[in-house]
């Protein structure tokens, strides 16, 4: 489609020029307030104080397009390229740019009032001299999901393996605890043993002892 064609048809009363390539073209001061122009293309395009108020420009591309001092009020630009774009003084009051590419893009001086730039690429971005007031370049804290604790996580996933966590170490301990406890009753018994094998043992020595004397006593009396 050609600059002029596009302007007869937007005069005539037509809004919707989804798609439509308008690369390189020259649309310096351009009126298309709130025409529908998703996925359009304006790679290096001139549009220099075009008036886009209100205009849907979701997932347009336009790379490199020169938009010094155009109108951007309220504008859709979600998903929109606007790479190595020349936006200098362009207003841009609460235009909505969320996950747009702003990478190399020329911001300076330009009206970011109460605009929307949450998820978008703003690598290398000048934004000297631009107005910021109640801009929005991250999601507000109060809107951000807490995450739960890696262990508050475990234990709402697996209730159930935490509980037979907890119950093999009480079978552990208790087991522990009978050990223990039948070490304690076979020791007294393990005492006994040895000392009733000690006894038996001075027994046998006296035995021998008393039986050596006995043999002995008998010698002497035959002598």
């Amino acid at each position: 489609m050609k600059p002029q064609e596009l302007i007869q048809r937007y005069n005539s009363g037509q809004r919707d020029f989804t798609g439509i390539n308008l690369d390189y073209t020259n649309l310096e001061q351009i009126n298309l307030e709130g025409a529908n122009l998703t996925n359009a293309s304006f790679r290096q395009a001139n549009l220099q104080k075009a008036n886009f108020k209100e205009a849907n420009l979701t997932k347009a591309n336009l790379e490199d397009a020169d938009l010094r001092n155009s109108n951007l009020t309220k504008t859709m630009l979600h998903d929109a390229i606007l790479s190595g774009a020349s936006l200098t003084q362009a207003n841009l009051q609460e235009a909505i740019l969320t996950n747009s590419n702003l990478e190399d893009t020329d911001l300076a001086k330009a009206n970011l009032t109460k605009a929307n730039l949450i998820g978008s690429n703003l690598n290398r971005t000048i934004l000297q001299d631009a107005i910021t007031h109640d801009a929005q370049f991250k999601a507000p804290e109060k809107l951000v999901e807490k995450q739960p604790k890696k262990s508050d996580k475990i234990a709402e996933l697996s209730p159930k393996k935490s509980k037979e966590k907890r119950q093999k170490k009480e079978d552990k301990s208790e087991k522990v605890g009978e050990k223990k406890s039948q070490n304690e009753q076979d020791k007294p018994e393990k005492n006994i043993e040895n000392k009733s094998d000690r006894l038996a043992e001075n027994q046998k020595d006296n035995s021998e002892q008393s039986e050596k004397e006995a043999i002995q006593e008998t010698e002497k009396k035959d002598e």
